[in-house]
């Protein structure tokens, strides 16, 4: 009885042990709160493009949010043919209608307001993830605010949606050309978005991945299928990747080379 006693005696004293092991395992990386219908988030890219390359801070309910930033340079997280990093960092901000505001430092930023160089207000639903695009300048600038589906793409295939954000070219094409190797080639262009008007949003688009180094290319709505037709291009092997979410925009003004304010065709990362 006693040999009994003293085998239950060690299983419970091992089973305790294993349970103290496993309580020294877990790692705790911080308090998590869920979005709920008091939030949204939002990613902004700013692509109001000045020749100076001006840099300029965010607010959202007249309250700085962010540090100076040039265009080209999605916040937070970046995205891919941008400035800035490639990661898919949202910003959560309340519900509701909220102040957005693009504002340029004093000389010396001292945190305050030099001149506002647009405001607008904006109507977020709770729960809902957004992304804000900036386009044009001076009192030509505005913006186009895009509800975002988060949910990941099939494995093997990714998701897209494209914006026009050039101001000078009302209406864009956007094709997936031919690999790396043979970019000389046109002929293998597949047209994924016709006509898409300046400030608008594209339907979603689905691309399986086919393991080779393609080139994303912008042309004026209707222009002919040639090199001579191409206003940007890009080729990267971020984009795309398997079960990953994506913004494509076409951005800058034609004829323009500095790199302020040249067209080019870039991705920010949603998920």
């Amino acid at each position: 009885m006693k040999k009994k006693s003293s085998i239950i005696a060690i299983c419970v004293i091992s089973l305790i042990a294993i349970i103290v092991g496993c309580g020294k395992a877990v790692i705790h990386y911080g308090d998590i709160t869920l979005l709920d219908d008091n939030h949204a988030t939002i990613k902004i890219n700013n692509e109001s493009m000045y020749a100076n390359a001006r840099t300029v801070f965010y607010k959202i309910n007249d309250q700085r949010i962010s540090g100076l930033l040039p265009a080209r340079s999605p916040f937070p997280g970046g995205g891919y043919n941008t400035g800035g990093n490639s990661t898919a960092d949202v910003l959560e901000v309340p519900s509701g209608a909220v102040k957005f505001s693009m504002v340029m430092p004093h000389k010396f930023d001292n945190g305050t307001d030099s001149v506002v160089l647009y405001s607008t207000t904006l109507q977020l639903t709770g729960n809902t993830s957004y992304t804000l695009h900036t386009a044009d300048t001076a009192a030509n600038t505005q913006s186009v605010l895009i509800k975002e589906n988060l949910a990941l793409a099939d494995s093997g295939s990714a998701r897209f949606h494209f914006v026009n954000l050039m101001p000078a070219t009302p209406a864009v094409d956007i094709y997936y050309g031919a690999s790396a190797a043979t970019a000389a080639d046109q002929s293998s262009d597949t047209l994924l978005v016709s006509n898409l008007q300046f400030m608008q949003n594209s339907p979603d688009v689905v691309l399986k991945i086919v393991g080779a180094n393609r080139i994303w290319k912008v042309r004026a709505a209707g222009a002919a299928k040639t090199a001579a037709a191409v206003i940007s291009s890009y080729t990267s092997t971020n984009v795309p990747a398997s079960t990953r979410v994506y913004v494509g925009f076409a951005i800058g003004y034609v004829g323009k080379t500095t790199a302020a304010q040249k067209p080019y065709v870039s991705f920010m990362l949603l998920r």
